[in-house]
């Protein structure tokens, strides 16, 4: 407690200076003859001190005012190495000034490092792949550059930053290293193009996890010929093993996948998305290439996942989606959300449209979790939503008198419960609706948030949606009735 108690002070001292001492710019960084390489040292002066901590502060707190890249991000980045820069690291050289502990870096790595009292064991190597446009160097072990391509070996922890031209990171642990433990990639404002073969292949490794370190912004992208020999249908993230993306401990880092040509990300085994940001676009309307497809799974336990795909936005061809939290946010020209057995949602928001909004083969489970799906071509079928035990409202449109094409209505026509505070995504005939608001209700009313009228059913006027776990209304009118509700309705 006396230490914890000391570091609350060293760091509110520390937070107190900001105001006062200034920070090295990127500008500045670049400026200067040699760039320090010094751990902890972020304001280039060749030492680390208390300076240090007030410019990681400085940082986290405005980070248009006092930015922090290159080398000095890295110097910056002394606690859990790889996790991106926060107060914490601040505290870590305050902790290191007031000789609570004797070296820097800090790890608190799972498996890494342990702390006893005021000790800490060294953490475990990590190796750091600077992108330098058309290569790359590496300081650690088993990642070896061959050209523009980089190949890891085995598990532990990899540090990627910089900018790849035209290359590839390429996970390849050989079976016979029986190497069960994760190769963990952390992107730190990682910036990879792969023109002529994935951007990121995982070979063989038993499991594989991209992590998006906190405050940065990183793009994998394809080029504008499609690929060909080996790499013919990989997607710009290709997988033969498991993949995982996570975010770090605020889930601010971003990863933007632009796939002009490939699809998104494809994996043989399971996908999963726990955290960050992760913003996937498809753009060959040609080939209708697919924003997600996990051959035995794809799975969304956190973070906010958007996919604009001219195929199918999440797919599973062999086995399930399930979604249990997070913010999904899926526009497709095919099907939205499709599996070999079921769609399973049992929390989180899900916000989905294409020609089709869920298809599945077993079942549609709504368990949980505000959902909003909607379809151009066919409504869910009632029969695939058997396993479902929270309310779901399935809305039939009529066609929109003012779109002679198609009579779909568009997406500035979006009907919610009143208290959902969504968008859709695309144009649509049919909605499925299933909100903690609506659960259990006797009944219910919607809203045209667009117009602010009421949503209406079957001859115009019924503006009350009667529920029970699964209810079908037919002739919905999302251009409805000014008629306002009773104030006691959802």
């Amino acid at each position: 407690m006396k230490i914890a108690g000391k570091l609350v002070a060293v760091l509110s001292s520390a937070a107190m200076l900001t105001g006062t001492l200034p920070a090295v710019s990127a500008v500045q960084a670049a400026e200067t003859d040699a760039v320090s390489t010094l751990i902890g040292d972020v304001n280039n002066d060749g030492k680390v001190t208390v300076g240090d901590a007030v410019t990681i502060l400085q940082y986290v707190a405005n980070k248009d005012k006092y930015n922090i890249t290159g080398q000095l991000l890295l110097n910056a980045d002394v606690y859990n190495q790889g996790d991106g820069v926060t107060a914490r690291d601040a505290l870590s050289i305050q902790m290191l000034d007031a000789q609570e502990i004797t070296s820097l870096p800090e790890s608190v790595m799972e498996g890494s490092a342990t702390t006893t009292g005021t000790d800490v064991t060294p953490a475990a190597d990590i190796t750091y792949i600077h992108l330098d446009g058309a290569s790359a160097t590496v300081t650690g072990e088993h990642a070896a550059v061959n050209g523009s391509v980089i190949t890891i070996d085995h598990s532990g922890t990899f540090y990627v930053y910089g900018t790849l031209a035209d290359g590839q990171i390429n996970v390849s642990v050989a079976d016979e290293v029986a190497d069960p433990e994760t190769v963990k990639i952390y992107l730190n404002g990682a910036s990879i193009t792969g023109k002529s073969a994935p951007a990121i292949l995982i070979t063989n490794a038993e499991n594989t996890s991209i992590n998006l370190v906190d405050g940065t912004e990183n793009t994998i992208t394809d080029g504008d010929t499609a690929y060909a020999g080996d790499y013919l249908g990989a997607a710009v993230i290709e997988a033969k093993d498991d993949i995982t993306i996570k975010g770090g401990e605020l889930g601010t880092g971003t990863l933007n996948l632009t796939a002009n040509t490939q699809d998104g990300i494809s994996c043989n085994n399971d996908v999963k998305f726990n955290g960050g940001v992760v913003n996937i676009t498809t753009l060959n309307a040609t080939d209708k290439t697919d924003g997600v497809k996990g051959k035995t799974s794809v799975t969304v336990k956190d973070g906010t996942l958007t996919v604009d795909a001219e195929g199918d936005g999440i797919k599973s061809s062999k086995g399930s989606v399930d979604i249990s939290g997070g913010k999904v946010s899926v526009k497709a020209g095919n099907d939205a959300v499709q599996t070999g057995t079921t769609i399973d949602i049992s929390g989180g928001t899900v916000v989905a449209g294409g020609d089709r909004g869920f298809t599945a083969t077993t079942g549609v489970n709504i368990t949980g979790g505000t959902v909003y799906a909607t379809a151009t071509d066919n409504q869910v079928d009632t029969a695939m939503l058997a396993g479902s035990t929270q309310t779901v409202a399935l809305l039939n449109c009529i066609d929109d008198a003012t779109n002679e094409k198609d009579g779909c209505w568009k997406k500035a026509n979006t009907i919610t419960t009143g208290k959902s505070s969504v968008e859709f995504t695309k144009k649509y005939k049919f909605v499925l609706v299933s909100t903690p608001e609506i659960n259990g209700a006797k009944s219910c009313y919607f809203t045209n948030i667009g117009t602010g009228a009421q949503v209406t059913h079957t001859d115009g006027t019924q503006t009350q949606f009667n529920l029970s776990t699964v209810s079908v209304f037919e002739k919905v009118d999302p251009a409805g009735s000014m008629i306002t509700p009773p104030v006691s309705t959802v």
